[in-house]
């Protein structure tokens, strides 16, 4: 239960990006990126460099090895000539047969897993024998009717004098 608590702590802040932060699209070689406070022009920057690589509203970071990683800003000025910088850190790996898992998806899972569970011990409660009063009235009744039956004549008590004393024959203390 408390790794699934921490699973939708990690979905919810995986799926909350700062505001004017988005990934767009994961495509299978690369990854868009879109500056979302700037209508027209936001100016990208990779790291620290001084020249934008890029005008546009969106950005195609692409790469070769499946893995998309760096740290990339993108910049746009306000109508009160205001800059907002918005800054996006990559590790992300792309492949052709990936797919993105959405919170619906994983909330789905989970609420299924549970529903599962939950049906699999209501089949397993429903099939169970279910205990009533009379074994115990059995069990009260058998032990007042009579005493114990006497030892069986079969069996006696060991006789020390009559006992064989070979090496194996015994305990010896």
């Amino acid at each position: 239960m408390i790794l699934t608590g921490f699973v939708f702590l990690m979905l919810t802040a995986a799926l909350s990006p700062a505001e004017g932060q988005e990934i767009q699209k994961i495509t299978e070689n690369s990854v868009i990126l879109t500056c979302s406070g700037s209508e027209t022009v936001a100016k990208w920057y990779k790291k620290k460099e001084i020249n934008p690589i890029s005008t546009s509203v969106t950005y195609e970071v692409t790469t070769n090895d499946g893995i998309v990683k760096g740290e990339f800003s993108c910049e746009y000025t306000t109508e009160e000539s205001k800059i907002i910088k918005h800054l996006f850190y990559l590790d992300v790996k792309v492949c052709e047969n990936c797919y993105e898992l959405t919170g619906f998806l994983a909330w789905g899972t989970i609420i299924g897993d549970l529903l599962v569970t939950a049906a699999v011990i209501l089949i397993v409660y429903m099939c169970l024998p279910k205990n009533t009063g009379s074994t115990q009235q059995k069990a009260s009744k058998s032990r007042t009717a009579s005493a114990p039956p006497p030892p069986n004549p079969d069996y006696e008590r060991l006789n020390h004098n009559t006992r064989s004393t070979d090496l194996y024959a015994g305990l010896h203390k």
